[in-house]
């Protein structure tokens, strides 16, 4: 085995097909090495601001959320929710998350959001642009309501545009951080994050959410897990946990894992500090923020926090959620805890209040099957024609449901993460050789992708670097990121002809683009899988390491079950 750095121009046909096109790879005796100026580290930093750059001049058209009209948002390719939450969670009146307004994040994005709030008001008022000052300059010379009205509106306009401007650079440090921690976990192949740094998925999603602060929390804690330091690691996943849900997924896989190396202590140590750190930034706002009600199409504060409340209404004041039931005769009220039921009593009329920090999960409870999911389209099977009408509608009945929470729905979700979580598990301990880290986390998170009831466009940035990790070869790679941004620009298309019909495209060639992603997702899973039972195969162990990211687990003792083939 030598230390010498892995070069794609050698190791994959791709680049190697690219490289030829501009004189061929470097020679073998090339000095490429850490004592260059641009070392493999400091050539991706360069990428990944250059993917960013064009991923803001993409994304410009939508800065400014007074163009938002006929469709301009989809037409343009451009929609991201930085700009549409601005003003639908309060931030553009100044409200506070949780406490002035409830926000379906967790915490951590909350905190972001305020910031950032924050901070674009000082900067509309430090740096005005030239409608904000030419508005200002009339109202100073004219105070008039209709100078006033102008004014505000310049500066509101700005202020939207400063936060995506701010949140654009918080992002993109964010992903300057996951290229530099794909790269350290690549252990000798540190070039394979470019195909991060490069890829679509970065280029169209980058600002599309919040999701690249919780990958940079992530990515950091398998770096610090890499380097056996599981309380920090714990402290980062908790971060990443409170930030987005989905890195818890990532102590299902290293418990398997740690089973079979007999390293328990240290993921008992990586669990608890995760669940200590993710429980302990949401508890202490989900405690002090009020309940909400969706009322006259908003949001109105209706209960206090539940510490104000455990003077009057005891331990049920901790409770997330509470019914309001109105006697419609006599008018008078009282609030009972849970949710309310799916139909009121006959008299009386109901309000739900649901705690703002809880309002996350609720929603996750709540919300029927997404756009991108396939059970939406298993739903859509629903017909009164056809020779195969009885076998579609019992498929569409199955994951169809008239009440909320879909209880249907939520059951197959359930069913089909714990079934992929379960295959994971006996994969790992059935394997002729114990799996590298990144490959099962990539699983993981796939599975869930596949099998969950929201696939939100912005959810590819999550397996992006796992991907990398998992399996470094750029033609299957580069073929899934092709189909998903076929997937965004169909998904916009169709929004477009579901606004106004006769325009865009109608959703079965929507529901052709995301069968297709899938399709390939399970794919490069496929591959990844045939690594693991046939590791000969694995390229990353091609030169007899184990796993570069496996921190306590790389080199350890590979105690398995009997062999899997």
């Amino acid at each position: 085995m030598t230390s010498a750095l892995v070069l794609p121009s050698y190791d994959d046909p791709v680049v190697a097909g690219a490289a030829e096109a501009v004189g061929g790879p470097p020679g073998r005796h090339a000095r490429l090495g850490e004592r260059r100026f641009w070392t493999p580290t400091r050539v991706l930093i360069v990428l990944t601001l250059l993917t960013s750059l064009l991923g803001f001049a993409q994304k410009a058209p939508c800065r400014d959320g007074s163009t938002w009209v006929h469709e301009h948002q989809y037409t343009r390719v451009c929609y991201t929710d930085v700009v549409a939450l601005y003003s639908s969670e309060g931030l553009a009146q100044g409200d506070l998350p949780y406490y002035d307004h409830p926000v379906e994040y967790p915490v951590v994005i909350g905190a972001v959001m305020a910031v950032s709030g924050l901070m674009t008001r000082a900067v509309t008022a430090a740096f005005p642009d030239d409608p904000t000052g030419k508005a200002q300059r009339a109202f100073d010379k004219s105070p008039t309501p209709a100078h006033r009205s102008a004014r505000d509106y310049a500066v509101a306009i700005a202020r939207g545009r400063h936060f995506y401007d701010l949140t654009w650079v918080l992002v993109t440090i964010c992903a300057l951080v996951v290229t530099v921690t794909t790269a350290r976990l690549s252990g000798r192949r540190p070039w394979d994050a470019a195909m991060f740094a490069l890829s679509p998925a970065l280029l169209l999603h980058a600002t599309t959410n919040w999701d690249l602060v919780a990958m940079a929390f992530a990515g950091l804690a398998l770096v610090a897990w890499s380097r056996r330091n599981p309380l920090t690691a714990g402290v980062l996943l908790g971060l990443a946990t409170a930030t987005k849900l989905y890195p818890v997924l990532f102590l299902l896989p290293l418990l398997a894992l740690c089973v079979r190396a007999r390293k328990l202590r240290a993921w008992g140590a990586l669990a608890a500090t995760t669940a200590l750190v993710a429980v302990g930034l949401t508890l202490p706002v989900y405690l002090t923020a009020p309940s909400f009600a969706d009322t006259a199409g908003g949001q109105v504060k209706v209960l206090a926090s539940p510490i104000d409340r455990l003077g009057t209404d005891g331990l049920s004041a901790l409770l997330p959620q509470a019914c309001k039931i109105t006697q419609t005769a006599a008018q008078s009220s009282r609030y009972v805890t849970g949710r309310c039921p799916s139909k009121p009593a006959l008299g009386t009329t109901q309000e739900q209040a649901t705690n703002a920090v809880y309002r996350f999960f609720d929603l996750n409870q709540t919300r029927g099957a997404d756009w991108d999911s396939l059970y939406l389209q298993a739903q859509h099977l629903r017909t009164d024609h056809g020779r195969l009408k009885g076998l579609r509608n019992a498929v569409a009945g199955w994951v169809s449901d008239t009440t909320s929470p879909p209880a249907h729905l939520n059951l197959w979700v359930a069913a089909l993460e714990i079934l992929v979580m379960v295959g994971l598990a006996a994969l790992t301990l059935l394997a002729k050789r114990r799996p590298r880290v990144p490959q099962l986390l990539f699983l993981a998170v796939a599975g869930f992708l596949l099998v969950n009831k929201v696939d939100s466009p912005q959810y590819v940035l999550w397996l992006v670097p796992l991907a990398v990790l998992a399996r470094p070869r750029w033609r299957p790679f580069l073929a899934w990121q092709a189909a998903e941004a076929l997937v965004l620009l169909a998904r916009f298309y169709f929004f477009i002809g579901n606004d106004k019909p006769g325009q865009g495209i109608v959703i079965g060639w929507f529901f052709a683009a995301v069968l297709l992603r899938d399709l390939l997702i399970v794919l490069y899973a496929g591959f990844v899988v045939r690594d693991i039972v046939r590791p000969e195969l694995d390229v990353v162990r091609a030169d007899g390491v184990d796993d570069p990211a496996g921190g306590v687990l790389d080199g350890a003792t590979d105690r398995r079950t009997p062999a899997l083939v």
